[in-house]
């Protein structure tokens, strides 16, 4: 089955779901296709489609589906009997890649979600994993624990891409965790299509299969309402202005918020916004007094207490960018931070840029100059919604000053 709305892309939105509800197929037929070594999977009659272990592939052989979503917010879910069991490592992949039916196919650079069984590493976990090939792993996989066993128990994953680049995954409707995808890695339109490999030592057995566009886990840039702006454009000096500020050797410096002096540390600048539902978003204007450099990091503050000892802050060099989470003051040498993800490559951040850090609905995203390009899920799980200060940070490190912010605003959300 498969639904079509509209026809003239990008507004075109697609989604297939299949539920084997059909006549036995020995070897299963097309959309279906099996690609590469080890034998072709079937659709038995209880309907499912029946999936050959195939542990020892040279090439990545398994089942894959000619269609796939148009537009860059899409999904992914589908039920499995994987009862895999033993000391070897083994695994039933799903990769994201070309269509079988794409002329000149080169499955590259593919990104791909397995539930890998692996005493040694953790038992049961399910990995975020790129390939260069759908055999050469890319750098060292990334790993989440299993809430759940794979023997014995029917496994429901659960997948959501934003704007091809950041994936969230679920397990039996538990939420797992998020990654984002390597620049390099990053999908889009002829890249979305499934391809499984059913690396174990057992069968496995796909009871539905779901693909399917959607809405963005964005909300609308309609959702904010501005609560309050500051230009820092008055007298060299503190702050004022209804601003906390946690630790010293920071100021006003040339309108701009800005570290001071020539001792290292972590400053942070914050107020209460009042808003306890954890919709709350801050952007700011890289520079003024000081630019960035790659030494020193600043950082965007939400979802702070008042005592600047726990939040939520977009840390930002001039080439790498994180989301992370801090849970000891604003004004320590480093505070200590425990990253969500984070981008180190193909990225600059210059004076001028406007950076503006959200959380909505336990999502948290920075954009730069309007554009979205790092996300976390989850992040009220570590820290509270309620807690209402939001802010600036900047910092001296090894001698380096981080960049000043020259105007900030705060917004509220719905």
């Amino acid at each position: 089955m498969s639904f079509l709305i509209r026809r003239n892309l990008p507004l075109a939105w697609a989604g297939w779901y299949d539920s084997f509800d059909r006549a036995i197929e020995n070897p299963v037929k097309r959309p279906w296709v099996h690609l590469g070594d080890g034998t072709v999977a079937d659709i038995n009659s209880s309907h499912e489609l029946h999936i050959p272990q195939n542990f020892g592939t040279v090439n990545g052989g398994g089942e894959s589906y000619e269609f796939q979503p148009f537009t860059p917010n899409w999904g992914l879910e589908y039920e499995v009997w994987f009862p895999v069991e033993g000391l070897a490592a083994q695994s039933l992949a799903v990769y994201f890649t070309d269509s079988w039916s794409k002329i000149g196919g080169t499955f590259l650079n593919c990104v791909g979600i397995r539930l890998m069984h692996a005493p040694a590493i953790g038992g049961d976990v399910i990995q975020y994993v790129e390939f260069e090939n759908v055999m050469t792993v890319t750098g060292t996989p990334f790993q989440w624990s299993s809430p759940v066993g794979y023997f014995g128990n029917s496994i429901t994953l659960k997948l959501w891409i934003e704007n091809d680049e950041w994936v969230q995954v679920w397990l039996n409707n538990i939420y797992v965790g998020s990654k984002m995808i390597s620049p390099a890695f990053k999908l889009g339109p002829g890249r979305r299509c499934v391809r499984f490999l059913n690396g174990a030592l057992c069968d496995a057995w796909i009871r539905w299969i779901d693909h399917y566009d959607r809405t963005s886990s964005l909300p609308p840039k309609t959702v904010w309402s501005s609560l309050f702006y500051d230009d820092f454009n008055r007298t060299d000096g503190a702050a004022g202005n209804g601003w906390t500020q946690i630790g010293t050797d920071a100021a006003i410096q040339s309108n701009s918020w800005s570290t001071t002096g020539t001792t290292d540390g972590s400053r942070g600048l914050i107020r209460d916004t009042a808003v306890t539902s954890g919709k709350v978003r801050i952007e700011a204007t890289v520079g003024g007094n000081l630019g960035p450099n790659g030494n020193a990091d600043s950082g965007l503050v939400l979802c702070s207490n008042a005592a600047g000892t726990q939040g939520l802050s977009a840390n930002i060099f001039s080439n790498k960018v994180y989301l992370s989470r801090f849970s000891t003051a604003l004004s320590s040498n480093p505070p200590t931070f425990s990253d969500f993800d984070s981008v180190t490559s193909g990225v600059t951040v210059s004076s001028g840029d406007v950076l503006a850090f959200s959380v909505h609905d336990g999502i948290a995203w920075l954009e730069k100059n309007g554009t979205p390009f790092l996300y976390a899920g989850n992040v009220h799980a570590v820290v509270p919604a309620s807690n209402t200060y939001a802010g600036l940070r900047v910092e001296r490190a090894s001698s380096s000053n981080s960049n000043s912010w020259n105007d900030v605003r705060i917004y509220s959300g719905v």
